[in-house]
Order: structure tokens, then C-alpha cells, then sequence
């Protein structure tokens, strides 16, 4: 009598067991249906945002290239500048020269 008692308690506990392992998995379907879900979401909105930062980048190195030639160009701006100011000093001193008013490169007189 004790074995059938203990026997109709063990297989209550397993179908106890078994019932709630059942309402579990059926919570569980949901749960996972929705982190799937949420997963999904959050790949589609990681690849959007991942293109977006490598349209960023390719924009930052455009302009870091613009910058780099501009810094080239100015460069180039200033050594030419640097040479037309010494190319006017001297067609000025050129052209006084030439005109008479300027005489301190030509001399008329002789040293004694």
C-alpha cells in the first residue's frame, strides 16, 4: 500500500513537473518570439546606422583631403607671392634705373 502511495505521489510530482515544464515553454515561445523580434529590429536599425557612419567617414576624409590641398595650394600662394615681391622690387629698381631718377648702380664719376 505505501509503494502505490508513494508511487500515485511520484508520478503527481512528474506531471506536476511535466504541466508546468509545458506552460513554461509555452511562456517561453512568446518570450522568445519577441527577442527575436527585438533582435531583428535592432540588427536592421545597427546596419542602417553603421551605413550612415561609413557615409560620414567617407565625407571626412573628402573634406580632410580638401584640406590638405588647400594647405598645399596656400603654401605654393605664398612662395609665389614671395617671388613676385622680390620680381617688383626689382623691375622698380629697374625702371628707376632706367627712367635716370636712380643712379646709385651706374656712376659717372671716377674715383680718385
Amino acid at each position: 500500500m505505501i509503494w502505490i502511495n508513494l508511487g500515485i505521489i511520484v508520478l503527481a510530482l512528474v506531471g506536476l513537473g511535466g504541466y508546468g515544464f509545458l506552460l513554461y515553454r509555452n511562456k517561453m515561445k512568446t518570450d522568445l518570439r519577441r527577442v527575436k523580434r527585438l533582435t531583428e529590429r535592432f540588427t536592421i536599425r545597427m546596419n542602417v546606422i553603421q551605413g550612415l557612419v561609413g557615409e560620414i567617414k567617407q565625407h571626412i576624409d573628402t573634406v580632410n583631403a580638401s584640406v590638405k590641398q588647400m594647405k598645399a595650394y596656400s603654401v605654393k600662394v605664398k612662395d609665389e607671392s614671395l617671388e613676385l615681391k622680390q620680381a617688383t622690387v626689382g623691375l622698380a629698381k629697374e625702371i628707376k634705373r632706367t627712367a635716370g631718377i636712380d643712379r646709385s648702380g651706374v656712376s659717372t664719376e671716377t674715383e680718385i
